[in-house]
């Protein structure tokens, strides 16, 4: 674009309008091989520039406009997506420890690779944020089986909402493929299927193969969905600790 508009301005018969350019900008002498490889490259600029505009005009701003309009039908659909996804990491990273899957240790990675459900719910403080500002905490009695198991499932329901979205609507490549990304995941199957499916058995551990490679897997699609515009709620949980728990049942029995 710059190297276009530096020749339609050398070959300009129009006074410089900087002074100190009008050495660089004098236009050759007519009848000369510079004057006529300059007129064939103004004539190349001046196609090039329409068609660029053309381009802005007609397709970049509409698409661009469309692409707009479809985030806002997503931005529902998207806040639900990424709460469900956000709580499944958050509880595993309670869980092993671990505050960033891809910066695992080789310990932590064997850790993730060898977890279990725990037999019984366990009394967690869950914090909230939107959009980064904290949104209050509140005491659970956190089944952690059944809840990572329900995520999944609304997970699979929202991709399904977002899938019907984009049939009829315009959005950027780089979102069709995480979305499509997200619906294959390996870590998805896991709590949709994978975990439903194991059987409780006393005295014996459950694990799951390849979880660590499918959990990072997943928690890379999250930071890529982060990228886009939306509410987003997060959680974060901690184990309660003794006057937390009576705390709150004083409080239910009043």
């Amino acid at each position: 674009m710059f190297i276009s508009t530096f020749i339609i301005c050398k070959f300009s018969t129009s006074p410089t309008i900087f002074p100190l350019l009008s050495h660089i900008l004098q236009r050759p002498p007519e009848n000369t091989l510079s004057f006529e490889i300059l007129r064939v490259a103004e004539n190349l600029s001046l196609a090039y520039m329409s068609s660029f505009i053309f381009y802005i005009l007609i397709n970049y701003i509409p698409d661009k406009q469309a692409k707009l309009r479809t985030e806002k039908l997503l931005s529902k659909s998207l806040t639900n997506l990424y709460l469900n996804m956000n709580m499944v990491l958050s509880y595993f990273k309670f869980s092993t420890e671990v505050e960033d899957f891809s910066k695992a240790t080789p310990e932590q990675v064997e850790k993730i690779d060898n977890f279990s459900f725990k037999p019984h719910p366990e009394f967690l403080i869950v914090s909230a944020t939107r959009n980064n500002e904290p949104d209050g905490e509140h005491l659970e009695c956190f089944n952690a089986k059944n809840e990572m198991i329900a995520a999944g499932k609304e997970i699979q329901k929202t991709l399904s909402k977002i899938n019907t979205i984009l049939s009829n609507n315009k959005m950027d490549t780089h979102f069709i493929i995480l979305i499509s990304e997200l619906e294959n995941s390996e870590f998805l199957q896991k709590l949709c299927e994978v975990i439903p499916a194991t059987l409780e058995i006393d005295g014996m551990e459950n694990r799951y193969l390849n979880f660590y490679n499918s959990i990072a897997e997943f928690e890379k699609s999250e930071k890529q969905l982060e990228k886009y515009d939306f509410l987003k709620l997060n959680v974060v949980f901690r184990k309660a600790n003794a006057k937390e728990i009576s705390d709150c049942a004083k409080h239910i029995s009043i």
